[in-house]
């Protein structure tokens, strides 16, 4: 088995993964060009695995240089990223391909994450393992399913919504980034925190994502004027909770239920099999009134540079705390 460096993204890229069983909205094209867009320091790289004459799959990874090292993996928003290969293909033998890879290109720090990664393979392949959770609604049994699925304060809020008025629309048009980044930005502070992005990123993701028609962008307005805004990332395989931004004053009115019901229900109508409405470190009380299960989601760290996945969570931890600081500060001058 090798790994075969592709010098440029192999002509139709996304026809060519499309076959594979694990392939995610975060392997294709629309949001590997997002991710090179939106984040600095960063680019795909892009890999054909075989076996002699046999193409096994591909490895597009994105590369980033933070703080001087190289790290595999992409940002944090990559949800999924991993190899794509054939059922058949012995897994062990690919982790020590990757693993090697690695080494040979200095790459300081890898993280892959995939549902079909066997967590004893990971580990004996010299990973670490990160565990987050996620809820999961399966979609593809049709609206009265799910609808019934729902938890009775679900149904009755997204009944209450309909009732007082409240109409959700799909936006197309550019006005929506600023319409969706004023909101959030004004309710992040009400909430003591900052935001975790920029408009620049809003924009990005309506270029990229928009443009290749897997971005599900909504606004939600009563009475003519507009209370809050929601995008929904999907491919053909399931839809991803992207974010939500919505006038405080309004939320008597359950727009965000409103928001999520008709998201699902566009989802449906495009044969779309599930809704992954995320949840980390856990799901809110809010979306597990969707229904679903809630599914592990793993994601596995090797670092080829002593102490630096260490140093990596301690960051992180600082970060947290520091962000938690800031809204108790913000919540005891109210």
């Amino acid at each position: 088995m090798e790994l075969i460096r592709h010098v440029r993204r192999p002509p139709e890229w996304d026809k060519l993964i499309g076959e594979f069983p694990n392939k995610t909205l975060f392997h294709e094209s629309a949001w590997l060009d997002f991710v090179v867009a939106a984040y600095p320091n960063t680019c795909v790289e892009y890999f054909e695995i075989r076996q002699g004459c046999e193409l096994l799959g591909y490895f597009s990874t994105i590369s980033q240089l933070k703080c001087l090292f190289h790290v595999w993996g992409g940002p944090h928003c990559c949800i999924y990223k991993s190899p794509l290969v054939n059922v058949h293909v012995d897994k062990h033998e690919l982790m020590q391909l990757v693993v090697a890879a690695c080494i040979k290109e200095r790459i300081a720090h890898l993280v892959l994450c995939d549902p079909w990664l066997d967590p004893d393979l990971m580990e004996r392949s010299g990973f670490t393992s990160e565990h987050h959770v996620s809820q999961i609604c399966s979609l593809s049994d049709g609206k009265d399913s799910v609808w019934a699925r729902m938890d009775g304060t679900c149904r009755t809020r997204i009944r209450k919504a309909e009732k007082s008025g409240l109409t959700v629309e799909s936006a197309t048009d550019l006005g929506f980034i600023d319409e969706f980044y004023s909101r959030y930005v004004t309710l992040l502070a009400h909430k003591g925190k900052s935001p975790a992005y920029g408009i620049d990123h809003v924009r990005h993701l309506f270029a990229y994502l928009g443009g290749a028609d897997r971005l599900f962008a909504l606004r939600v307005k009563h009475e003519g004027k507009l209370i809050g805004t929601a995008y929904y990332l999907h491919d053909e395989r399931a839809m991803y909770y992207g974010d939500a931004s919505y006038e405080e004053e309004s939320l008597p009115l359950c727009p965000n239920n409103l928001l999520h019901w008709k998201a699902m229900q566009m989802a449906i109508e495009r044969g779309i099999p599930l809704f992954d409405m995320g949840g980390d470190p856990h799901p809110s009380r809010f979306t597990q009134k969707f229904g679903g299960t809630l599914q592990p989601v793993i994601r596995y760290h090797r670092s080829f540079v002593p102490l630096l996945y260490q140093a990596r969570q301690a960051y992180h931890l600082l970060k947290k705390g520091k962000a938690r600081a800031v809204a108790l500060w913000h919540s005891l001058q109210k």
